[in-house]
């Protein structure tokens, strides 16, 4: 994959604030534009030539770039979410959205009829399986030209499959994604926590800078990004997680 007229990267500094909790983080390792997360199943992209630096907060442990802070949503379509990144994930496709599809289904009570939305549902197939099944489901995603609209109301349950590990501004995605959840309502979401990754520097599969996973999340930094929501953090593992008003 060759990069040509790749929007400027943010300039490298040995410290930086986190983007959760403004702790102090230092560089934590760099790795090429192309690292994807399929190298963990033995597919490598040839190298890009352009280097991504992540830091790692000392206090919550984020793992975090800032190589794309100023891109727009322009800029991440042609580069990132572009026709290639099905080679970077191929289960985006359809597999993963069964495998949720079936998830949520298993997680509703019987006789619940739940009005669900799939934040960052790209394709939008998560949404559609959901509603196959007779759930009442929406989906919307960052990259989406319309905005979020203010006449969606309140959700029953949010969900967020591989969503929070590609932002560059968790607070934010947080903010946006936890204000649509009613009262009593609660957010499925999945993403790796990076106690395991910490160890491994940037060789960790899950950083994958072509796959668009620019911020790592450890169990404390996504406690405290909850946290200044009034949401506790609950993990079914590793890599599912359900958030509910503390």
């Amino acid at each position: 994959m060759i990069y040509n007229n790749l929007p400027p990267l943010m300039a490298v500094t040995q410290e930086t604030p986190c983007k959760v909790c403004s702790g102090h983080a230092t560089l934590h390792g760099v790795c090429d534009l192309n690292k994807s997360c399929e190298e963990r199943r033995g597919s490598f992209l040839p190298l890009a030539g352009v280097p991504i630096y992540y830091h790692r907060c000392d206090a919550c442990g984020l793992i975090f770039t800032r190589a794309f802070d100023r891109w727009s949503k322009a800029d991440y379509l042609q580069h990132i979410y572009n026709e290639d990144y099905v080679k970077v994930d191929p289960d985006y496709v359809d597999i993963r959205s069964r495998d949720n599809a079936a998830l949520i289904i298993s997680f509703i009570k019987p006789g619940l009829h739940p009005k669900v939305l799939d934040y960052g549902g790209g394709n939008g197939r998560l949404a559609k399986l959901l509603n196959d099944a007779g759930i009442d489901a929406q989906s919307w995603d960052p990259m989406n030209e319309e905005p979020l609209s203010a006449h969606l109301g309140s959700f029953d349950l949010v969900t967020a499959f591989e969503v929070l590990e590609h932002t560059p501004d968790p607070l934010a995605s947080l903010c946006q994604a936890l204000s649509l959840i009613n009262e009593s309502g609660a957010m499925l979401f999945s993403t790796l926590l990076s106690n395991a990754a910490s160890r491994r520097g940037v060789n960790h599969w899950y950083i994958s800078p072509r796959n668009g996973h620019i911020t790592i999340f450890t169990r404390a930094a996504l406690t405290k990004l909850l946290g200044n929501f009034g949401f506790q953090l609950h993990s079914v593992n590793e890599g599912l997680h359900i958030a509910v008003r503390a």
